[in-house]
């Protein structure tokens, strides 16, 4: 029994360890990508908000499947040049989490389109009203809380809630084509700021938190 018991203890030790390892491995690598996509993300809002305001054209907004297409190419890049990190819960948890992020955002943007032509068609009168820039932000905020909870990284959940916080007051308060200036914000506090301080403590070998 004693050494049943003793042999239980080491299985879930070396799982324990095991976990922790990937752990550190995904928040290792997840710096450069984080960076990345909080760059694309703010300056493609800008550039967004530039053209809506000098075209009075929401139709600008089409380039945030451009940018999504530049930033999976330059991850990809990213990762032949990264540790290779083995599959495990970790990695399939975080990852599915931002492929239902994408799926969710994409979908309901589409959807959103489709009715919009579907009720111009029928009544020429009609409108839509929905603030797509308030629902992204919260499902956005929300995938990096997760993830940074995931990773066990305190100080991107932080970041993330703080972020999160800030660019929902300025959705509620802004509106028109200045509303799209909220994932700057996002883009740099939520993504930029937590990449910098997991590639500070990759260099300082100290991803404890």
């Amino acid at each position: 029994m004693e050494t049943k018991n003793l042999t239980t203890e080491s299985s879930l030790k070396i799982i324990a360890e095991t976990m922790e390892r990937s752990r550190m491995s995904i928040a290792k690598n997840s710096g450069r990508p984080l960076i990345l996509w909080g760059c694309l993300v703010a300056v493609t809002s800008v550039i967004i908000y530039f053209l809506w305001s000098k075209t009075g054209s929401p139709l600008w907004n089409l380039l945030w499947f451009a940018m999504s297409i530049i930033g999976f190419i330059c991850t990809i890049f990213l990762s032949q040049n990264s540790e290779k990190t083995p599959k495990n819960e970790v990695s399939r948890i975080l990852g599915k989490t931002w492929m239902w992020f994408g799926l969710f955002t994409t979908g309901f943007y589409l959807l959103i389109w489709v009715a919009y032509f579907i009720m111009r068609a029928c009544y020429p009168e009609a409108s839509i009203s929905v603030d797509l820039t308030l629902v992204i932000t919260l499902m956005m905020g929300l995938c990096g809380v997760i993830s940074g909870v995931v990773m066990k990284m305190k100080s991107v959940v932080a970041c993330l809630v703080v972020a999160t916080a800030i660019s929902v007051v300025i959705a509620l308060v802004v509106h028109g084509p200045a509303q799209i200036l909220v994932f700057a914000v996002l883009g740099v506090l939520g993504l930029v700021v937590p990449g910098l301080i997991l590639q500070g403590k990759v260099r300082n070998n100290n991803l404890a938190a």
